[in-house]
């Protein structure tokens, strides 16, 4: 069976959430991807509050992108973090076990990477809080990724019937943004600051790449997508469009 792929790739914060719809929409076996933002950007979760947790007035105010995700969870400062895209056919990624089996398989394919890294990250087991935190990284759900205790990955789904599509972040590098101008407070739970060691997010990228190719048995084949298409244009311009970013 044949899976698909797109190089490692920078866009803007508008063509890359449109390069993953674009995957969800037209692909039903596997594809996957790994991407970087061309300037610091945000995402919000599909039902996440715009305004809420977020100080949507400074991010107007300095011109930070901003967007809605399809994909639920929170809100995420895309800087210094290298991002991931996965779309699957839901019965091979576990139909059974649902969700949360498919969070899992996802990540411990993460965890193999990390490790040839040198990273001792772990699975986490989730976490409860009393207060919303609109930050993505302000806590934990079960089976995502965290280094010593805390979250290095986030990450969320949607999905139809048969297919799912999951995006997250990988914080490498402290964002050049700092988050309490967002967010009200600061988290430090990036990859650098963790271990004291420096890392090249492409390179990082191509590990990962190797890692999903050697786990995952398919007949891989990199997929170019026509960005002049008037149906990809047209995702584009959602991802723009004040409407789509303040419907909650």
């Amino acid at each position: 069976m044949k899976g698909y792929y797109l190089d490692y790739s920078v866009f803007d914060v508008y063509t890359n959430m449109a390069c993953d719809e674009w995957a969800y929409k037209n692909i039903d076996t596997v594809f996957f991807r790994f991407y970087s933002f061309s300037k610091p950007s945000i995402t919000i979760g599909y039902n996440q509050r715009y305004n809420v947790g977020i100080d949507y007035d400074y991010i107007k105010r300095e011109s930070i992108d901003i967007t809605r995700r399809i994909t639920g969870g929170r809100a995420v400062l895309h800087s210094g973090d290298l991002t991931y895209s996965f779309v699957g056919n839901i019965e091979f990624f576990g139909g059974n076990g649902g969700l949360l089996e498919r969070y899992k398989k996802i990540s411990e394919i993460f965890i193999k990477g990390f490790e040839e890294l040198g990273i001792n990250a772990k699975l986490s087991q989730g976490e409860k809080r009393d207060n919303f935190i609109a930050n993505c990284f302000g806590s934990q759900s079960v089976y995502e990724i965290s280094l010593n205790g805390e979250k290095i990955v986030g990450s969320a789904q949607t999905f139809s019937e048969k297919i799912f599509l999951q995006q997250g972040s990988i914080l490498v590098k402290e964002s050049v943004i700092p988050q309490e101008k967002i967010y009200g407070e600061n988290f430090s739970n990036n990859i650098e600051n963790l271990t004291g060691l420096i890392y090249n997010i492409k390179d990082m990228s191509f590990l990962f790449y190797k890692v999903f190719f050697r786990e995952l048995d398919f007949e891989w084949e990199r997929v170019d997508i026509d960005f002049e298409d008037l149906e990809f244009k047209k995702i584009v311009e959602k991802y723009k469009d004040e409407e789509w970013i303040k419907r909650r």
